[in-house]
């Protein structure tokens, strides 16, 4: 009586090809998931970054200026009146950043209130970002287009 146990080479390449099949469907979608939480992250952090520059000029002094360079994609949050850069941060080199009606550098008074309103667009690989920094006190706007 022959009692074997186990499984046959052809069954174990089917169910290795069934595996490796439903992992090349999944790779792509997980990758476009991250790239898309990063985005997300990114995005959040800058609007973050203009929150922080408004109340540090509400709370401390007027002279806090955050900086956006276009040309590396970078901004910074810079303090004029002791002539320091409070922190740097860049945007994912295939980004790029384009000043429309917006002029550098974005600054508050002492209410809040934006000095300069205008625009920006954010091009990512995937989506366009068009922010708009309004008039007044209100924050930021973000719309994917």
């Amino acid at each position: 009586m022959d009692n074997q146990k186990g499984y046959t080479l052809s069954e174990m390449i089917v169910v290795l090809t069934a595996i490796s099949c439903l992992l090349l469907l999944f790779f792509p979608l997980q990758s476009s998931l991250a790239e898309e939480v990063k985005k997300r992250y990114i995005i959040e952090q800058f609007e973050n970054d203009l929150l922080l520059a408004q109340q540090l000029t509400i709370q401390n002094h007027p002279n806090y200026w955050l900086m956006i360079n276009s040309s590396s994609n970078h901004y910074y949050l810079y303090d004029s009146r002791n002539r320091e850069t409070i922190f740097e941060r860049y945007f994912p080199d295939n980004w790029s950043i384009q000043l429309l009606s917006l002029t550098t550098p974005i600054r508050f008074n002492s209410t809040g209130t934006l000095y300069n309103p205008g625009t920006m667009k954010i091009t990512t690989p995937r989506k366009e970002l068009k922010i708009t920094f309004p008039f007044g006190k209100s924050r930021v706007k973000i719309v994917e287009q």
